[in-house]
């Protein structure tokens, strides 16, 4: 399991004091008001572990300031990153819920055999597609009940229903 979970991506700077906007992944934000660090993590993929200075809340906004980056020519070379936190700095899961992160690597079942390993996770119109790899190729399965069952992982494994998704 992914001991970071992204969490949010950060957005342009606001004002003049190095605050940036912050737009939460999950669509909550309580989680995000109490974090003490963060790593930013890049497009090109670098990473950089951030200290939160300071948090603040100015009308549908979430604006955070990091240690390093006070004013807004510094605070702009983090825009466009994605923000990692923490798996216990994450937003708390409901019962039944789980972390996207949590998906990548399970092994796919059809049938009690194994077929394939979901590699990411994309947005679909209806539904998360699962990016399945099987003999080399990509397939994409919708995540919903009627394709897939709900992931187990205690085994590591989730079910899939309709083998014809996968051209088995």
């Amino acid at each position: 399991m992914e001991e970071l979970l992204s969490t949010a991506t950060i957005g342009r700077t606001h004002g003049v004091e190095g605050f940036l906007k912050i737009y939460s992944l999950s669509g909550e934000y309580a989680h995000l008001k109490k974090l003490k660090s963060a790593v930013a993590v890049f497009p090109d993929g670098r990473e950089k572990l951030l200290s939160v200075l300071q948090v603040r809340i100015q009308g549908d906004n979430l604006l955070m300031k990091f240690s390093g980056y006070e004013t807004p020519e510094s605070a702009r070379l983090l825009s466009g990153s994605v923000l990692k936190v923490r798996r216990e700095d994450a937003r708390k899961l409901k019962k039944g819920e789980y972390y996207i992160a949590d998906l990548y690597n399970l092994s796919v079942i059809y049938k009690g055999e194994t077929v394939g390993t979901v590699r990411s996770v994309s947005e679909g119109a209806q539904a998360m597609l699962l990016n399945v790899e099987h003999e080399g190729r990509i397939y994409l399965v919708p995540n919903l009940p009627v394709f897939l069952s709900r992931p187990d992982f205690d085994h590591g494994t989730i079910e899939l229903l309709m083998g014809e998704l996968l051209d088995l």
